[in-house]
C-alpha cells in the first residue's frame, strides 16, 4: 500500500473541496463578484450633511478663541494656583518628584508580592525642593491630601500632588548643608488595600 499521494490524486481531492463558481447557492458570493473593490481613493465628503454640524470632537466656543479650556472643566484649584503664581512676586523653587517603594526580600529575590516596577506599586511619593540661601526657621510647609504649599521670605511653591497624599502619615526632613527640604509623602489610592 502506497501511503503517498500522486499529481492525480492531488488534483482530484482539490476539484472536491473546491466550489467552481457556478455551483454557487449563496447571496453572498454574488454580492462579491457584482461589488466592485473599494480603495482610499474612493472616499468623498459626504453630501446632505448640515453645516452646523457639530462633530463629536468639535472644540468649544468659549468667550476667547484662544482659550483651550472651557469654564466648566476647569477645577476651583487649578484657578486658584494659577491666580497664586501670577500674583505671587517670589521666585518657584527648583524641585524633583519621586516615587518609592517599600521592598522587602521576598520582593526582591523571591517576587512573592504583587510589586512592580511602575508607579503604581509605590507607597511613597518624595519631594526635594531647593531652597537656596533660606534657613529651616523661615520656611512655611503646607500639606493637604492634594497639594503642597512651601513658603519663605525668597520662595514660594503650590504644587498639586499626582495622587491624593495622607498629610498625618508624611514626614519633612531639612538638609542645611543642601538647602534642601525634602518631603515624603505617604500615597493614598483607592487600590493601595489590594496592591500591597
Amino acid at each position: 500500500m502506497e501511503s503517498s499521494f500522486g499529481y492525480k490524486e492531488i488534483r482530484a481531492l482539490q476539484d472536491l473541496i473546491s466550489s467552481t463558481k457556478d455551483d454557487s447557492d449563496s447571496d453572498e458570493d454574488l454580492r462579491q463578484n457584482d461589488t466592485k473593490k473599494k480603495v482610499p481613493g474612493d472616499i468623498t465628503i459626504q453630501k446632505g450633511v448640515p453645516s452646523d454640524y457639530s462633530r463629536p470632537h468639535a472644540p468649544l466656543k468659549g468667550k476667547d478663541d484662544y482659550d483651550i479650556w472651557h469654564p466648566s472643566e476647569a477645577s476651583p484649584a487649578s484657578v486658584v494656583t494659577s491666580t497664586l503664581d501670577t500674583s505671587d512676586p517670589r521666585e518657584v523653587p527648583e524641585y524633583e518628584i519621586k516615587f518609592k517603594q517599600s521592598v522587602k526580600t521576598e520582593d526582591v529575590f523571591l517576587n512573592m508580592g504583587f510589586k512592580t516596577p511602575g508607579t503604581a506599586s509605590c507607597e511613597w511619593l518624595s519631594v526635594s525642593i531647593k531652597l537656596p540661601q533660606e534657613v529651616q526657621e523661615k520656611i512655611e510647609l503646607s500639606v493637604d491630601p492634594e497639594a503642597i504649599d512651601v513658603r519663605s521670605p525668597r520662595y514660594r511653591l503650590h504644587l498639586p500632588t499626582p495622587h491624593k497624599v495622607d498629610p498625618n502619615a508624611s514626614h519633612a526632613k531639612w538638609h542645611g548643608d543642601t538647602h534642601t527640604l525634602e518631603l515624603t509623602l505617604r500615597l493614598v489610592r483607592e487600590l493601595d488595600d489590594v496592591n500591597f
